[in-house]
Formats: structure tokens, C-alpha cells, sequence
């Protein structure tokens, strides 16, 4: 039969073991997509046809899975430590039918949404040993930008090499920045990233040893 198109009154669920798509106008579940036993839906985003879910157990091991918004179809899965470093956040930056993000303190990855099939994985620069410097990545027009406190780089999407923009970081001081929001990167997105990491810090805080 064929496959039911988005409505406006669709909306989305996630429970645990569980998301459910559901329609307010019929007050139908149109599908009930499946999660690891004990996996708990923590952020949910949208972008066409790609749904994407954190999610994690009592243990607090993550996934990231994509299901298909029209038919719950699991399209790919990953653990959350296989994709993003030590202290990174998932946030997508969305281009095309791709998806590319933050990994480490210098490195991202572009990874195709529709098979989950890593494109590359890619350092922005060359990490020199005892150096703090990490960078950002941030989606303008049809043009990727990584940024430090220290510089400003372009990245070649297709192939993932940056190369510093002198004329750029020397206009733009973007030392102390600390909230930034391109295109590629739904609002909710962004949010999730940030419910997610104090979410870690208040559970982090609750197991600290007293002083």
C-alpha cells in the first residue's frame, strides 16, 4: 500500500523501548518503531524524511538511530561513543542528504543519512601535543566554517580539507564565543545538544564524591 504522506498533525513520541508517530486528527499511532530493549528516547529532531533519535539505557549508554518519518523503518544505528568524542555533543549540521558533525575537539564527520554509511572522517588540523585547542563548525550559505578562538577555516564539503581564511580571522574576533547558529541546524537540534549535556553534568554532579 502506499506510504502515507507528512501531516501537520502528525506529531512524535518516544518512550521507553519505543517511538510512536501519531496523528491528532484520526487519534491513529501510524507506526510504533522499536528501540533496543531498555534504550530510553532522550532528543528527538526532524529533517525531511530522517528522524533522528538519542537514545540511551539506566546504565547511560547511548545510541543514535534514524528511522524513516514516513514508514518507522530503521535506516541506521550507531553508539553514541563511536560517533562523537569524549565530551561532544551530537549536534547535525544537514546538507543535502548528508549530515555532518562534530567528533572530537578538532575532527567531524560526514556520514550519509539515507544508508548511514561514514563518507569521512576528517581532523581540521593537526593536533600538536599539549595544545587545548578545539573548534566549532558552522554551516553559512553553501559554505562550512570551523572556528577556534584562534583562527577561522573554510572546509571543502566533498572532501573535507580546511584550509585557514586569513581575511576572515582577521575581521572577525571570534575569541570568548560561546552560542552560534548557522543553517543546517534545526533549533530543536540545537537544543537537544544542550538538554543533553546538562542533563550529563546534573547526573554527573549527583554521583560526585563529597569534598
Amino acid at each position: 500500500r502506499s506510504i502515507r504522506q507528512y501531516s501537520d498533525l502528525d506529531l512524535f513520541f518516544g518512550k521507553k523501548n519505543s517511538v510512536v508517530k501519531y496523528n491528532l486528527d484520526t487519534h491513529e499511532s501510524l507506526w510504533v518503531a522499536d528501540l533496543p530493549h531498555g534504550q530510553t528516547p532522550k532528543a528527538i529532531a526532524q529533517y525531511e524524511d530522517f528522524l533522528l533519535v538519542i537514545h540511551q539505557n539506566w546504565a547511560g549508554t547511548k545510541n543514535i538511530s534514524c528511522l524513516s518519518e514516513r514508514s518507522g523503518n530503521l535506516l541506521w544505528r550507531y553508539r553514541y561513543d563511536f560517533l562523537c568524542g569524549w565530551n561532544i555533543y551530537f549536534q547535525p549540521i544537514f546538507i543535502g542528504k548528508d549530515l555532518i558533525f562534530k567528533s572530537g575537539a578538532v575532527d567531524f564527520t560526514k556520514l550519509c543519512c539515507e544508508t548511514g554509511r561514514i563518507i569521512y572522517k576528517k581532523s581540521i588540523k593537526q593536533k600538536k601535543l599539549f595544545s587545548f585547542e578545539k573548534f566549532e563548525i558552522i554551516y553559512v550559505g553553501e559554505t562550512l566554517i570551523a572556528f577556534s578562538n584562534k583562527e577561522i577555516r573554510k572546509i571543502d564539503i566533498a572532501s573535507g580539507q580546511s584550509e585557514i581564511d586569513h581575511e576572515l580571522t582577521k575581521k572577525f574576533n571570534v575569541n570568548g564565543v560561546t552560542a552560534y547558529l548557522g543553517n543546517g541546524v534545526s533549533f530543536v537540534s540545537s537544543i537537544s545538544s544542550l538538554n543533553q549535556q546538562l542533563e550529563d553534568e546534573a547526573a554527573a554532579s549527583t554521583t560526585a564524591p563529597a569534598g
